[in-house]
């Protein structure tokens, strides 16, 4: 059959056989759809020339180029910035912890922000320069900020408290459909502070840090899946999202981030702590993520390619 619509999909090297395998799934499901699996630097006029007069969907799981292509409709990662995402989430009554931009010497209100705030590094990863403190002493941390050579400038964040251990779960939500959902877990008793020494030699409150053995779990909640397809659709031009959700000792559920910049493809990245813990096989058959990959892949081809 020839092909009614074609699909491009521009990845990292490291991805390429796990999209090439995506697209043989296509091909087999809908043949109609022509799949094409390129390198960092696509751009649609590579296309075969059979290829160019077909509706086209591109899909840069990549850094885009600067100039968007003007064939087709394109999709692609960016990465954004932390408070903004708060901010769209705030405004679609997606439930996030509440959070300001903070200056170090700002007062608070203790009655408005509770016993303990997280103050964070506004575009760090991996928990780096984050800290819970007790709201009581925030004006006392200037001196262990200037210490450390640290920004005055940061996110200050109502604390959730998420159980005896610091927790959050991982949803890898493509094109609005999760391929995995794990629970990661902090591995030290949560300590709530009570002096601001202990606020700077806390490593218990924080759930992505690189440097202690966090402990991973597959894990299904409808409720958390359900949450991270309303999550995903904010964003909804991103086509891959890492989503990070914590769930309160109530079961509320909140966004920590979505994770937008598309390096979340966890299934082929050699450094993930994560795909160590857990382990490639047991991550692609939570859902059967590839299978998921391809239907939502055929169903967006056949709404978006023009």
């Amino acid at each position: 059959m020839k092909a009614g619509k074609v699909l491009a999909i521009c990845c990292r090297p490291e991805n390429h056989d796990d999209f090439v395998a995506i697209g043989k799934r296509i091909i087999r499901k809908a043949p109609e759809i022509a799949v094409v699996i390129k390198p960092i630097n696509y751009h649609p006029n590579e296309l075969d020339p059979a290829l160019q007069h077909f509706p086209l969907l591109n899909l840069y799981l990549v850094n885009p180029p600067q100039v968007i292509p003007a064939r087709g409709n394109t999709l692609f990662v960016k990465k954004i910035d932390k408070f903004e995402q708060y901010q769209h989430y705030t405004l679609a009554n997606i439930s996030t912890p509440k959070t300001i931009e903070y200056e170090i010497g700002q007062k608070i209100d203790i009655d408005e922000w509770g016993e303990y705030v997280f103050l964070k590094a506004r575009n760090l990863s991996h928990s780096k320069n984050s800290f819970l403190v007790p709201t009581k002493y925030i004006l006392n941390i200037e001196p262990y900020f200037k210490k450390l050579g640290l920004s005055k400038k940061m996110l200050l964040q109502k604390f959730i408290y998420t159980g005896e251990n610091a927790n959050h779960y991982r949803i890898l939500n493509l094109l609005g459909e999760p391929l995995y959902c794990v629970k990661v877990n902090n591995p030290y008793a949560l300590i709530l502070p009570s002096t601001l020494d202990e606020v700077f030699n806390n490593n218990t409150a924080q759930t992505s840090l690189k440097n202690i053995d966090l402990k991973f779990k597959l894990e299904i909640r409808e409720d958390v899946l359900n949450f991270s397809r309303k999550v995903y659709d904010i964003f909804s031009r991103q086509p891959l999202q890492g989503i990070d959700i914590l769930a309160d000792y109530k079961k509320n559920l909140f966004v920590l981030e979505g994770n937008q910049g598309g390096h979340v493809w966890t299934f082929s990245r050699q450094d993930s702590q994560l795909r160590a813990a857990v382990g490639r096989a047991a991550l692609l058959t939570q859902f059967n993520a590839f299978d998921i990959a391809c239907d939502v892949l055929i169903k967006k081809t056949h709404e978006l390619a023009a």
